[in-house]
């Protein structure tokens, strides 16, 4: 049974060659979300390779840094001990990679779109999932430009 251990931020090294990079909105909204909800946290803890006495954190760089920024001592974490390098890259990517594809249809009737856009979803990514009326042919008609709102929470144009 895979154990969750809660490891001091200060104890841990952060992977030297993190494929994944955060902008500096991306990563307020990831402060944002784990201040809202710091339970969520635990349920998809950082995987650290434990090798030489040293805690090597190998998923979960973005939410330690944003943990540390929110004033936090300690951070849920699965640790293994002296996992290959093999693994270890292997797992990195798999974390990475996001399988499928997002249902529009059901985020667009089963989400309110303030929630997308506070879970990370950017406008863009939100365009048109919310009224995909199609042709005949399965084109998407052209988009007709409609003005742009200001979100509540950012003051972002959308």
């Amino acid at each position: 049974m895979t154990m969750i251990e809660y490891i001091p931020i200060s104890k841990l090294t952060l992977l030297e060659n993190n494929p994944r990079t955060i902008t500096k909105d991306q990563f307020a909204k990831l402060c944002k979300s784990l201040g809202d909800d710091p339970d969520f946290f635990e349920k998809r803890p950082c995987l650290v390779n434990y090798k030489d006495e040293v805690y090597t954190v190998y998923a979960g760089n973005q939410r330690i840094q944003a943990a540390k920024k929110l004033g936090w001592k300690e951070v849920p974490c699965i640790v293994d001990d002296n996992l290959s390098e093999e693994i270890i890259t292997s797992r990195i990517a798999k974390d990475n990679l996001h399988y499928g594809s997002w249902d529009w249809d059901v985020l667009g009737n089963s989400f309110e779109i303030d929630m997308l856009l506070d879970a990370g979803f950017t406008q863009n990514m939100l365009d048109g999932a919310f009224d995909p009326i199609k042709d005949i042919e399965g084109e998407i008609p052209e988009k007709k430009d409609k003005k742009k709102k200001e979100c509540p929470h950012c003051g972002e144009l959308i």
